[in-house]
Formats: structure tokens, C-alpha cells, sequence
């Protein structure tokens, strides 16, 4: 892409100070509400996620984002910071399956990170991170997807074709998915779930407190009668299944799945870890640059 869309290119400059652009991004913040889609803050940019249509731009081409979140969303598409696994890959190994992994690998976390900063690290911004956009249709995560998407688009508009661009931002949606899950739970296991087995334990039978705890938690009666029976290790089918869920979706990528989940088991992360290296060996490495260690054959595999 070069310099053509930098500051400091006299053709971009005058067309990012003319009405033309100001009417675009005019209407750009207005159709998000001048809030930032990625930390919900207020937004006073307008980032392009690809410069295909440049000077003849579509909304979907555009996002509104904050300062700070604007200058994350170029840091992130910047090859000198976060290298491009697209284009590190040796030429007998291009394979874009080896390439979302190690790209979802490196880019999740940082995401993730940013995100904590700017959004709170406590477990109630955790939680907002989890919830729906769409109160009536719960689509969970939606607010997660949202941020991703405007912080990561543009890294692939470049090289990737639509579909294989998807791919890459659901597979880092997916990972930083997981590792907040992952957050959750260590926060559900100390905070909200020592709480409740207080009261249980301790009130149940004498005060009756755990109905106004489990109030204030939106908890229903029918899990009251399985949190009474606890014993302090199991969490719920819900958040069981949703760990499950989204690690098997890590998996079916070729991603093994994050450790330290204490609601999952020893055959569970055995079956995950089992799906996601047969999925490596279908879709190959890719022979990236430094995936090979000294005590391995230098050359590659045949690129699968």
C-alpha cells in the first residue's frame, strides 16, 4: 500500500480536509452514534478499513472510532509491529489455515489486553464484553465481535478476499473469546461462587438469605436447588458448555485450547487437543519463519 494513504501524501491530505470526506464521516459517526466501536467511548474519527473504494468509499468500508482506539486499529494493521503471517510464510508453505492460527495466536491477546485497558479489567466490564447487542435476540458476544472487527478489519483487507478475511477475524474473535471466558471463570470460582456458597452454607438454614442473593444475581430457583447441593468445583452446564463450545471452535481451527480452565476435564482437554492436532495435520504448518526449532529438520514439511 505504501505511502499513498499516510498523512503527509498531499493526495490524501487534501482529500481528508475536504467536504467530500467530511460529509462521509459525518455520516459514518452518526450511523454508530458517535460511540467508538471498539471501546464504547465517545468517537471523534473515522478509520478506513480498506482504501479499495478510496475517494468513492461505502459505509461498510468505514468505522467510528476514539482516538486512542483509532491509533490501535493502524498499530495493529502495522506489519513492523505485529508481523503479517500472510507474508511470512515461505513460499513452498503458503498455507492460509497455518496463517490464521498463528495470526489468531498472536493478535488475540493483544486485543484482548487493549481491550481490559480501555474497557475495564474488573468482572463486570467482563461481563458487558459478553453481552448481547440485541437485548431480545441474545446474541451473545456481540459487543466483543463489534470491537475486533473495527480494531482488526483493515490488517486483512489487503490480503485476504472477503470470506478469508471473515475467517480471520472470527478466528481471533473466537481466541479472545476464549481467553475471556477463561477470565470469568477465575472470577466466577472467586468471587461471585465463594459468595453464593457462603450464604448457602452458612444463611440457608437459618436466615433464608441465598433467595436475595440469588435475586441480585438473576439467578432462578432451579439453580438455587444445584448451587445448595455444590460442593464448590462445578459451575453449571451453562458455563461448561459454553467453555466447550468455543474451545472446540479454537480446535476445529487447529488452535489448541487455552489451559487452566478448571470446569473442563482431563478427557476433555484431551479430545480438544486431539481435534486440533488432527486439523494441523489435514491444513498443514505452513512452515512459518521460526516455527521450526533448532533440533528439527530445517526444511520444511510439503506444505499441505
Amino acid at each position: 500500500m505504501g505511502d499513498r494513504f499516510k498523512k503527509g501524501n498531499p493526495e490524501y491530505d487534501r482529500y481528508i480536509h475536504s467536504p467530500e470526506w467530511r460529509k462521509k464521516a459525518d455520516e459514518r459517526l452518526e450511523m454508530d452514534g458517535h460511540i467508538c466501536q471498539a471501546c464504547g467511548k465517545e468517537a471523534t474519527d473515522v478509520h478506513h478499513h480498506t482504501y479499495d473504494r478510496f475517494k468513492e468509499e461505502r459505509m461498510s468500508d468505514l468505522v467510528s472510532l476514539c482516538r486512542r482506539c483509532h491509533q490501535k486499529a493502524e498499530d495493529l494493521y502495522d506489519p513492523a509491529i505485529i508481523p503479517w503471517a500472510m507474508e511470512e510464510v515461505k513460499p513452498e508453505g503458503n498455507n492460509f489455515m497455518a496463517s490464521m492460527r498463528v495470526d489468531a495466536a498472536a493478535v488475540a491477546p493483544v486485543v484482548f489486553d487493549y481491550l481490559m485497558e480501555c474497557r475495564g479489567r474488573d468482572f463486570d466490564s467482563l461481563m458487558r464484553l459478553r453481552q448481547p447487542d440485541d437485548t431480545d435476540g441474545k446474541k451473545y458476544w456481540g459487543v466483543l465481535k463489534r470491537a475486533v472487527e473495527a480494531l482488526c478489519r483493515k490488517r486483512y483487507s489487503f490480503n485476504c478476499v472477503e470470506d478469508r478475511m471473515d475467517m480471520m477475524l472470527g478466528a481471533i474473535t473466537n481466541r479472545v473469546t476464549t481467553i475471556c471466558l477463561q477470565q470469568i471463570e477465575h472470577g466466577i470460582r472467586n468471587h461471585v461462587q465463594a459468595e453464593l456458597h457462603e450464604a448457602v452454607q452458612v444463611h440457608y438454614m437459618i436466615f433464608d438469605t441465598w433467595k436475595d442473593v440469588a435475586s441480585d444475581l438473576g439467578i432462578s430457583s432451579g439453580t438455587l436447588q444445584k448451587i445448595k447441593k455444590d460442593d464448590g468445583t462445578s459451575y453449571g452446564p451453562s458455563l461448561r458448555e459454553a467453555v466447550l463450545y468455543y474451545c472446540g471452535k479454537d480446535a476445529a481451527a487447529g488452535i489448541r485450547p487455552l489451559e487452566g480452565f478448571s470446569c473442563l476435564s482431563e478427557e476433555d482437554y484431551r479430545w480438544l487437543n486431539a481435534m486440533a492436532d488432527y486439523m494441523v495435520s489435514v491444513s498443514g504448518t505452513g512452515a512459518f519463519k521460526g516455527e521450526y526449532s533448532n533440533d528439527r529438520d530445517e526444511s520444511p514439511d510439503d506444505g499441505r
